[in-house]
């Protein structure tokens, strides 16, 4: 057993100072405290806050993050759809050993910014020809792996995927995706749960289906309600207008209606973007229990459009963050996205204080972390007894910091960002970030390797 001390720490709402925490030999917590008087083994002179959960990851995007923007000659009107053709390159160029060391390589630079939990929404599921591997869960045990030598804590999300849209067979570039039916589905996520919980049992598995453009009613119907796995459900919602529009005009409802009406929504489940919704969709969402992850960054790279954020806030509506297309790491650049563009919409400031609730900075870092926690499937508390501990800390000392109140940290963090107030991060249980830097990121050649081969053959874009 060990103490570990800390200057002040953000827990349950709140500030502590000082705040003790006591590990045992796994790292798991078994106190905490903060007016422990007994001896202590570490001490850090610096702030803790709960490691952030990133909602949303498509980890082999990392590779292209940058590199899309332009358009061929004669495609200058092409938007997400052509982007999409782009990344569709990519996800038909990765294998097995890439996808390995580009994942490890990006889970590693994720703990560096302050996340330390992610759910991978993962479509890869096939060879390159579009056939099963020789065990047909190989794509996910290399997700899984990559989350085990980055020590980040990992939801995996295998995804069901069988049409390109409603009543549209799947294309040539998408047959690494394709499962048949829901039952091949349903057997391939028994056995990759079967496979984590024997060989990476701190992960979890969770269930989903791409989108609602991506498989028929019925099978969404049937994969949506039913809980399949120890982890959350997981699908992509109203991305753009072109999913909705085409998705009224299969079935003559909207998405969010239709899904309430067959698949009644709860806790459970997590709605990825879910940018054009109608007022009456919106409120549905926001009652529901289920969460919007929103991806901001991406959002904007990709023109998705602006998510009703202020109103679904303001209705008690869960919603969490993720990176997405790896454009932006950051959860604090995310979080703050939403209302910094609500600023620039209504030309006012703090557009989500109301109440009793009057620092910014805390509003939008208690919603992202208790909506980030239900979307990677952490039912407990941060810092709770019995967990593995993990824990970001913040450098006091840093120039934006130092001598600041303490209840101004969170609003710094969110509104005048820098990579290095991050000093360290604690995730599986001990410190996986010293100094601003991954144990990891000193060994480049495998992931340097791996962009040798991918680069030339995604780069030349047309």
């Amino acid at each position: 057993m060990s103490w570990i001390k800390f200057t002040s720490a953000y827990v349950g709402g709140s500030w502590k100072s000082p705040f003790f925490v006591q590990l045992d030999k796994d790292g798991a917590i078994q106190a905490t405290s903060s007016d422990y008087q007994g001896p202590v083994d570490e001490v850090h002179d610096h702030y803790l806050i709960p490691g952030l959960p990133n909602g949303h990851s498509h980890s082999f995007q990392y590779v292209m993050a940058g590199l899309s923007e332009r358009v061929a000659p004669g495609r200058e009107k092409d938007d997400f759809w052509f982007w999409r053709e782009q990344m569709y390159r990519l996800a038909n160029t990765i294998q097995l050993d890439e996808l390995l060391s580009v994942t490890t390589r990006l889970y590693s630079s994720m703990l560096e910014y302050g996340y330390t939990s992610v759910a991978e929404f993962h479509y890869l599921h096939h060879d390159l020809a579009g056939k099963k591997y020789d065990r047909a869960t190989q794509m996910s045990e290399v997700i899984l792996e990559a989350a085990k030598q980055a020590k980040i804590k990992l939801t995996l999300i295998p995804v069901y995927y069988n049409q390109a849209a409603p009543g549209v067979p799947i294309k040539d570039l998408q047959k690494r995706f394709y499962f048949e039916n829901t039952d091949l589905y349903l057997t391939f996520l028994e056995d990759t749960a079967a496979f984590a919980k024997t060989n990476y049992p701190t992960a979890k598995i969770g269930y989903g289906v791409h989108s609602l453009r991506a498989a028929p009613l019925a099978d969404i119907k049937r994969i949506l309600s039913k809980a399949w796995t120890n982890g959350p459900c997981h699908l992509h919602a109203s991305e753009q207008i072109a999913d909705v529009e085409s998705f009224v005009s299969a079935y003559g409802i909207r998405p969010i209606n239709w899904l309430a009406d067959h698949a009644p929504l709860g806790p459970q489940h997590n709605l990825v973007h879910a940018t054009h919704l109608s007022a009456e969709e919106r409120q549905i969402l926001a009652k529901s229990g289920a969460t919007v992850v929103l991806c901001p960054t991406t959002e904007a790279n990709l023109g998705d459009g602006l998510f009703p954020f202020l109103d679904y806030h303001s209705e008690g509506g869960s919603w969490s963050v993720g990176s997405d297309s790896q454009v932006n790491l950051s959860p604090f650049v995310e979080m703050t996205a939403m209302e910094l563009t609500q600023r620039l919409l209504d030309r006012k400031r703090n557009v989500l204080v109301k109440g009793g609730e009057l620092v910014s900075g805390d509003i939008l870092f208690n919603a992202a972390l208790k909506g980030g926690r239900k979307s990677v499937g952490l039912l407990e508390s941060s810092f709770a007894v019995g967990t593995l501990f993990e824990g970001v800390l913040i450098d006091r000392g840093h120039d934006r910091i130092y001598d600041r109140p303490l209840d101004s940290v969170l609003s710094i963090l969110c509104y005048a960002p820098e990579k290095d107030m991050i000093k360290s991060v604690f995730s599986e249980g001990a410190m996986q970030v010293k100094d601003g830097a991954h144990r990891l990121k000193s060994d480049r050649d495998s992931y340097r390797k791996s962009l040798g081969r991918l680069l030339p053959l995604i780069t030349d874009f047309k």
